[in-house]
This record gives structure tokens, C-alpha cells and sequence, in this order.
């Protein structure tokens, strides 16, 4: 069972769950000290926490430590950071600062691996979705493409920012084969892929 491909499940109560390992939204956790040491915006939103230890994904991405998403929720532009330091911390507030009605429903969504799999990780660019047009793919790998028809459905969408709302498609994190190589994760890309 290819362990890149998942699904999401909507958790309750995260905090007492052991989710350390890979989600979208919710608290991430994290090393102690390390959220201080992003120098974050007040816009950026936290989007998506990954164990790299946990997916079976092209061999050029880590297989060890932790990729953090942040996505600036007026330009869209995303800030990836990694570490090879173990998470130690719940960071509850991160998304505090930010309204429903501006970011949607932060409520944690575990990653379920599977064949099924209708989003996944470290891969190359996935050519039935139509980035051809949306982006310039020469020499980049998708770091996270999430289908986002396959969110579980709520009383609030997930990803429905003030002037985005990712409602059908896909969101896709893109990185430069030369950055992946010397775990340099300043230039990563979002791309939105309607449907």
C-alpha cells in the first residue's frame, strides 16, 4: 500500500491525540523554541504538518523530520520550514489570531495512507490535474497536492480565506529539484488548480 497517497479525516479533541506525524490544519507540534524561530506574519496561516519518516515518496525527499505549511492568507504566498529536531509541544494558539469567517474551519485532519488516495506527497507533479498552464514545472516535484473535493465535508470549508476559498480542485506545493536537494524550502510555490 503506497504510503504518499492519503485521504483526510476530520479529528475531534485533538489534544488527545497523538498526532504528531501528518495533518492539515489543527495545532501542529513542534520542537521547543521553534515556532519563535520562523518569524511569522500575522497573516500566515498554518496549513498542513508532515513526518517525512512516515511517507514512502520519491527518494530525493527527506526521510526523516518534519515540513511545517504556512500559507499568507492575503498574498497566498506560502513559508515551508523544516527540522530535523523531534516535536516536543502542542502549539494550540497558532491559529488563533484568525476568525472562521476569514479562514474557515480549522479543525484537524488526520492524513489516512492509502490506495484510495486522492491527494499525496513527494512526488512528481501530477500531470491529470492541468498545471501546465498555472505553472512553469520544469525541474519541480510536489511536495503536497491536496484534492480538495476530498476534504470531509463540514459546516465550514476547511480553506475558505477571505479572498480564496479552495472549493473544488487542487492546492499544490512545488519545489525546485536543486532546492530539495540542499533542504532549502524558501522558494516553494502554491499553486491553485481549478477543476
Amino acid at each position: 500500500m503506497p504510503k504518499n497517497r492519503f485521504n483526510l479525516i476530520r479529528v475531534e479533541n485533538e489534544e488527545n491525540k497523538n498526532l504528531d506525524a501528518c495533518k492539515l490544519l489543527g495545532a501542529p507540534v513542534m520542537p521547543k523554541g521553534f515556532l519563535e524561530s520562523l518569524k511569522l506574519e500575522p497573516e500566515d496561516y498554518f496549513v498542513a504538518q508532515i513526518d517525512c519518516g512516515a511517507v514512502d515518496g520519491d527518494s530525493r525527499f527527506p526521510k526523516k523530520g518534519f515540513l511545517y505549511f504556512f500559507l499568507n492568507i492575503n498574498s497566498l504566498q506560502p513559508k515551508v520550514f523544516f527540522t530535523e529536531k523531534e516535536p516536543e509541544e502542542l502549539i494550540e494558539d497558532v491559529n488563533d489570531g484568525f476568525d472562521r469567517e476569514s479562514c474557515g474551519d480549522p479543525t484537524c485532519l488526520a492524513f489516512d495512507f492509502g490506495e484510495e488516495g486522492t491527494s499525496f506527497l513527494f512526488d512528481e507533479v501530477d500531470p491529470d490535474i492541468g498545471l501546465e498552464g498555472s505553472a512553469d514545472l520544469d525541474g519541480k516535484l510536489t511536495l503536497l497536492e491536496i484534492d480538495a473535493l476530498a476534504l470531509p465535508e463540514g459546516k465550514e470549508h476547511p480553506f475558505a480565506f477571505t479572498n480564496f476559498a479552495m472549493l473544488d480542485g487542487h492546492m499544490v506545493f512545488l519545489i525546485k529539484e536543486e532546492d530539495l536537494a540542499k533542504r532549502n524550502f524558501k522558494r516553494v510555490e502554491f499553486v491553485e488548480v481549478e477543476s
